[in-house]
């Protein structure tokens, strides 16, 4: 009981004086034989799985070995070519099943988004086709309100010239009464009124 008490005792200790500690996980091919030293010649101390995350506490001086702290707390050294950066399949499977998921629910659904889509695109090509004949219309009798305004404008100016014609006229008639007149007053009075004789001077 004291062993382990010791042992769980320094690997706290290590971990709470070692600033080197980095997370790392075990590669994926299969169960690792783990060392008691940094080195082929040391004996198996146990194995880890694959997959599995690990913590690394330091390596060796030629770098091929690494020391690492299991999950129960226990340390030991393997070959730092079986370790990755990268977190195991086994951890990554879940995030890449929903997105596989997601994915499938996309395909599954993509003739529908994309009907969805096109009746989208098939509504507002209508309400645009029906805006532009709206507007055809409006066009079409604002056009005829102008040629019709267009006629009115017309006769009414044939009409001012009409009656300026018949002003014209009726001056000229009137000025051919009043000359007609005074020539015929003026051939006519002479004869109707007697005409006085000069009395002599010497008389």
């Amino acid at each position: 009981m004291k062993k382990q008490n010791i042992i769980a005792l320094l690997s706290f200790l290590s971990m709470a004086f070692n600033t080197y500690a980095i997370d790392k996980y075990v590669t994926d091919n299969v169960d690792i034989y783990l060392r008691r030293g940094p080195g082929s010649q040391y004996a198996y101390s146990n194995a880890v799985k694959a997959g599995e995350k690990v913590i690394e506490l330091e390596k060796s001086t030629d770098g091929k070995y690494t020391r690492i702290q299991l999950n129960n707390g226990n340390t030991a050294w393997i070959e730092t070519a079986k370790l990755s950066e990268q977190p195991s399949y086994k951890e990554r499977f879940p995030s890449l099943e929903a997105k596989l998921a997601e994915y499938q629910d996309k395909v599954d659904n993509a003739e529908a988004n994309q009907q969805k889509l096109v009746s989208g695109y098939i509504e507002k090509l209508q309400l645009a086709e029906k805006s532009i004949e709206t507007l055809q219309n409006k066009n079409a009798t604002l056009e005829q309100q102008v040629k019709e305004q267009g006629s009115q404008i017309e006769s009414m100016l044939n009409q001012v010239d009409d009656k300026r014609r018949d002003l014209i006229t009726t001056w000229f008639t009137y000025g051919g009464l009043v000359a007609g007149g005074g020539l015929i007053l003026g051939l006519v009075l002479p004869s109707i009124i007697p005409r006085r004789r000069k009395k002599d001077r010497w008389m």
